[in-house]
């Protein structure tokens, strides 16, 4: 007969040792759901700039298949028709005016600017590195260049890229900085915008990569024993731009094929299609849109070969890739910039040409293909990120809302309402199909003025805001104002970072 008294422990410790073996089968498990992720971002790209969403001259096949098989979403926004807010708040989910990412006089983030941006919010790479994630930026940062702004300060293990856009730094004739003080010593707006698009013009239509100090650097965040490290080091400058795509590319290619221990993050900021245009020998002179659609088949072929490099991996059925444009095409230059179809306007502009973007969510076995007509904005990717990586959010009020029940389900989308910023100004308000407008700025011009009235568009009926609709529809105009009121009011308006010096040369 066996001893009971001794045969009890040894059960219940083959039963707790089951019990801990299954726990950790089941963190395993959960921890091998939670997807990669890679977020590809194109500078200046309009709503038009692609097949999939009815170019008739950019050949895109790329992004055209990446469009059938995943989600193509024809109503997803920007925050802001510029770049650096706009990135800001795809990097922290919050409105420009709650963080205190935009600027009244500077647009963007300016040259040279010795303080950091978004050094008192927590980014979404911050989240995802403490859900356990490796992350890492390529490409294009634009918030902020001097060390303490660098992205390995703010979430991310490591760093390839350019600090701005790729025609900062200018110095082939007046630079930015000497905008600035023509601005601060009097001169008016249309003398300083003739100077910039004129001496940017010349330089555009016959780029070289000297006429822009743009630098490349490499950095990466080391840790150890609780004591963490820098490493940075200026690989070029300026910049070779006609090979930098390739070089790009490779880099993000080369960090997908890693043997990774843990989920990753990847943040990749393409400098294409923003002005100047440098295509690679393979692409230059071969699109018949010109030096924009040259850039442009580039640019897809990049993103093909990184959605190969995805499906060669072994965690190719557990990785997200999202692809959306900072905001529309920038309409100074005409034919060199891109094209928003059938919306007004462009860059610069709260109309829905500078506004909304294409976007693109990739998932094969997860995400089922679909044309998504609901709201989504740059904002939700964070909460979208977190919840997908079972990270905890920050405390800090939100602007974005979570989006995995559509990416995963098709559900509506939650978003019913979109308020779109500039230099700090509440410009629009959209709900449902209904878009109201307050103020407006040219994105041809950058001309700025307060409406008389506001004005109403029904988006449905008229994606290009050509028909007024405020003086048949005084209830909605009215609805539509005390919303747009009652968020504003719910902020505490931060000081803008953007500011902190110079003053304002053409926004880019």
């Amino acid at each position: 007969m066996p001893n009971i008294s001794t045969g009890l422990p040894r059960r219940r410790a083959a039963c707790v040792a089951l019990i801990f073996a299954a726990l950790a089968l089941s963190a395993q498990a959960q921890t091998a759901q939670r997807p990669n992720i890679v977020l590809l971002i194109v500078d200046d790209m309009g709503w038009g700039d692609m097949a999939a969403y009815g170019s008739p001259n950019l050949r895109t096949p790329q992004l055209d298949r990446m469009a059938a098989q995943g989600q193509r979403w024809t109503n997803f926004y920007m925050s802001s028709p510029v770049c650096s807010p706009s990135r800001a708040a795809m990097l922290t989910g919050r409105a420009e005016t709650r963080s205190g990412l935009y600027g009244v006089r500077n647009g963007v983030v300016i040259e040279n600017d010795p303080y950091t941006s978004v050094a008192h919010e927590t980014t979404v790479a911050t989240l995802l590195r403490g859900a356990g994630y490796a992350t890492a930026l390529f490409g294009k940062w634009h918030l902020g260049d001097s060390p303490p702004a660098y992205p390995t300060r703010h979430g991310f293990d490591r760093w390839w890229g350019t600090t701005m856009s790729n025609d900062a730094y200018f110095q082939g004739g007046i630079t930015n900085d000497e905008l600035r003080k023509m601005v601060a010593a009097g001169s008016t707006r249309e003398q300083v915008m003739g100077v910039f698009l004129k001496q940017a013009g010349d330089a555009f239509r016959k780029p070289s990569s000297k006429l822009w100090n743009v630098p490349l650097v490499r950095s990466e965040r080391r840790e150890k024993g609780g004591d963490v490290t820098y490493i940075d080091e200026t690989l070029e400058r300026p910049i070779d731009q006609v090979s930098y795509n390739e070089r790009l590319t490779d880099q993000v290619v080369a960090y997908i094929e890693q043997k990774h221990s843990r989920p990753f993050f990847a943040w990749v900021g393409y400098e294409k299609p923003h002005l100047p245009h440098f295509a690679g020998p393979r692409f230059a002179g071969k699109s018949r849109a010109g030096m924009f659609g040259d850039v442009i088949e580039e640019l897809d072929h990049s993103v093909g070969l990184v959605l190969e490099a995805i499906r060669r991996s072994p965690q190719a059925k557990n990785t997200l890739v999202v692809f959306v444009s900072d905001n529309g095409p920038w309409l100074l230059f005409e034919e060199f910039g891109g094209s928003a179809g059938p919306l007004r306007d462009g860059k610069g502009s709260s109309y829905e040409g500078g506004v909304r973007v294409p976007a693109l969510f990739w998932q094969p076995g997860t995400i089922a293909p679909a044309v998504v007509e609901g709201m989504g904005s740059g904002y939700d990717l964070l909460p979208t990120f977190a919840a997908l990586a079972g990270a905890p959010l920050p405390s800090a009020q939100l602007d974005g809302l979570d989006l995995q029940a559509v990416l995963r389900r098709q559900a509506p989308s939650p978003r019913l309402s979109m308020p779109f910023f500039s230099n700090g100004q509440l410009m629009a308000w959209r709900e449902g199909d209904w878009k109201l407008h307050f103020r407006e700025v040219s994105g041809r011009n950058y001309v700025r003025r307060k409406l008389p009235t506001p004005a109403l568009y029904h988006l449905g009926r008229d994606p290009g805001e050509k028909f007024d609709q405020a003086d048949a529809e005084p209830a909605i105009v009215e609805r539509l104002t005390q919303a747009a009121l009652a968020f504003e009011s719910s902020i505490a308006k931060a000081a803008p970072v953007f500011d902190r010096i110079g003053g304002a040369p053409p926004a880019r």
